[in-house]
């Protein structure tokens, strides 16, 4: 196969990833590990969080729903579901969970704050070698003023670059991908997508991308399968700081 194109996620790839900053809310509000990320997921394409990043509510009424959803007790039983399908130990009984959901926000944003190098190295290489078309699909939304500064600031390194609250939608809606396939002026089959999520990663597998997971933390194993798929060095020479 001859490819034409590689996709980057954003938060989670290039930049530091929002679950992190779950992670590290969830410690901080002795909350337990995975609860919220959970929780945003059985929200459903209705969540506040899902609305947000296609741009359909504002900040300030995103912070608000995004707490009080998360706060739902019904999602002790969701979350004593996903324990039993992971095979990890259920608690008899799960604390009332309280969510500041502004508070919560700007930790996951927090995170984007910091550029991964080896995946921009990666990037710059496969733009010097004009081989590629190099893009960004990303599920992103609305901010606060001192918010997200470092995500935006790449924006120039991309060809093209695809978002969610622009577009009004969200991976891993299979029209997504295809819209930015269409933006990018490639086929699915001819494009490599990075992304940091399982399911964004099915999605896009299901209509003929290749995929490629890039682990948190351990962006150089995705960095050593993209470079099999592309027959290029992109990882000599990457710079200890910007």
């Amino acid at each position: 196969m001859t490819f034409k194109a590689v996709i980057f996620d954003i938060g989670g790839v290039v930049v530091g990833s929002p679950m992190a900053g779950i992670h590290k809310y969830e410690q901080e509000q002795g909350l337990p590990r995975n609860y919220i990320n959970v929780a945003i997921v059985k929200q459903g394409e209705n969540g506040a969080f899902q609305k947000f990043e296609r741009g359909e509510i504002r900040i300030l009424d995103f912070y608000k729903q995004f707490g009080e959803q998360l706060s739902d007790p019904c999602h002790k039983q969701n979350y004593k579901e996903y324990l039993e399908k992971s095979g990890k130990p259920v608690p008899e009984n799960i604390p009332n969970v309280t969510v500041n959901g502004e508070a919560l926000w700007t930790t996951m944003m927090n995170e984007t704050d910091n550029i991964d190098l080896k995946v921009l190295h990666a990037i710059n290489k496969l733009k010097e070698s004009g081989m590629f078309k190099v893009a960004a699909l990303t599920n992103n939304s609305e901010t606060a003023k001192d918010q997200n500064k470092t995500s935006d600031s790449l924006r120039g390194i991309f060809d093209h670059f695809v978002e969610s609250k622009v577009v009004g939608l969200r991976k891993p809606d299979p029209n997504f991908f295809l819209h930015a396939c269409k933006v990018i002026g490639v086929q699915p089959n001819e494009a490599i997508f990075l992304d940091d999520i399982g399911m964004n990663l099915r999605a896009a597998k299901k209509l003929g991308m290749a995929t490629i997971q890039v682990p948190m933390g351990q962006s150089e194993i995705a960095i050593e399968k993209l470079e099999s798929l592309v027959k290029l060095d992109l990882h000599t020479g990457v710079p200890n700081k910007l």
